[in-house]
């Protein structure tokens, strides 16, 4: 692909028919490597942009994301009739370093991904190792398919604490983002049922363990949202009662973010009906608006109750989804029943 240029659309599905092939033919010993192809998708939407360039990513920061995608999976795992929980295997082999790392980090924080992300020294030192094992692990072998190397993502220099997406490749992980994780998701489910089959068994709520947004996290956000929100619901601003939903303003089945800038309360037949479209612009002016002029409380308020929270990375989540809307000329949600076109307003609201 041509650098700064936005790929064709053969280049565009030469990309994917790629990714692909790297799902079918790659070697999978450990789940690192699905971790890393999500973690490179995420950083594309949160560092990247639209022009087709070439995109410079820290290994420290795809160790970030690691830890994130991995924090839940860390935890045991319940299954139904067991007298005790388990944590899945995620190497074929003895378990994976970083899960072991983790279950430390967490078994010294109470289980909070907010507190150790306070305490900067023990932070830094769990990303630091992870990255290490990241650069040994899966960033230089994980575009071996076969005794071929697929470098279309990025140039395999076996060495190094950075990698450069060749051009174009950020944008294709953006423009697929929701195609891409689901498929990376989805085999990252298909290889820990394979290696921990005998665990398992037949259960059927794994993906909901593994990626699902965590229902206790989201609870405790509630009191806060009611205050800020003063009672009403943030779609259709009536009284909310007992029975409101904690709703992720950009969906959860576009960008798994549980920061709690992107968080609202509404009433459940309006959380229903919004489902898993963006909400119109005039909801976005609301959001913007509650998230600027509250910003210190909500920000005071997240920091009291160890909850996480990071209004630049939601509003630059903000900022890629409705784009992806506008490009697919795709309808934004108003009320029931009723839906839209988005106008272009949306990009002063976000920008200011």
């Amino acid at each position: 692909m041509t650098s700064g240029a936005t790929p064709s659309a053969t280049q565009q599905l030469e990309f994917l028919r790629n990714m692909q092939r790297l799902l079918s033919e790659g070697g999978f010993v450990a789940s690192y490597k699905f971790a890393l192809l999500h973690a490179l998708a995420d950083l594309a939407v949160l560092r990247g942009d639209d022009t087709g360039a070439s995109l410079t990513l820290r290994t420290q920061d795809i160790a970030e994301r690691f830890v994130e995608l991995y924090w839940q999976q860390a935890r045991p795992y319940h299954v139904e009739g067991a007298h005790e929980g388990i944590v899945l295997r995620q190497n074929t082999g003895r378990q994976a370093a970083i899960i072991n790392r983790i279950e430390r980090a967490q078994a010294t924080y109470g289980g909070s991904l907010y507190r150790i992300r306070q305490d900067k020294t023990p932070w830094l030192s769990l990303v630091r190792s992870v990255a290490a094992t990241v650069r040994e692990m899966p960033l230089w072998r994980l575009q071996t398919v076969g005794t071929e190397r697929l470098d279309f993502l990025y140039e395999n220099t076996d060495s190094g604490s950075t990698i450069v997406l060749k051009p174009g490749v950020g944008y294709c992980l953006r423009a697929f983002h929701e195609l891409l994780c689901s498929l990376f998701r989805s085999a990252w489910m298909d290889y820990l049922r394979r290696y921990n089959k005998r665990d398992l068994g037949q259960t059927t709520d794994l993906q909901d363990f593994l990626f699902g947004s965590s229902r206790t996290s989201l609870d405790a956000y509630r009191q806060i949202l009611r205050d800020v929100q003063r009672g009403a619901c943030f779609y259709c601003g009536s009284a909310i009662g007992a029975n409101a939903d904690v709703d992720h303003y950009i969906p959860w089945s576009r960008c798994r973010s549980d920061l709690g800038h992107n968080l609202v309360l509404a009433h459940r037949a309006c959380n229903n009906s919004k489902s898993d479209h963006l909400a119109s612009e005039c909801h976005l002016e609301a959001w913007v608006t509650r998230n600027t002029e509250l910003r210190t409380e909500m920000e005071q308020r997240f920091s009291d109750g160890a909850l996480l929270y990071d209004l630049d990375v939601s509003t630059r989540i903000a900022q890629w989804a409705y784009s992806r809307t506008e490009q697919a000329n795709g309808q934004v949600w108003i009320r029931p029943l009723e839906f839209a076109r988005l106008s272009g307003n949306w990009r002063q609201l976000l920008v200011a």
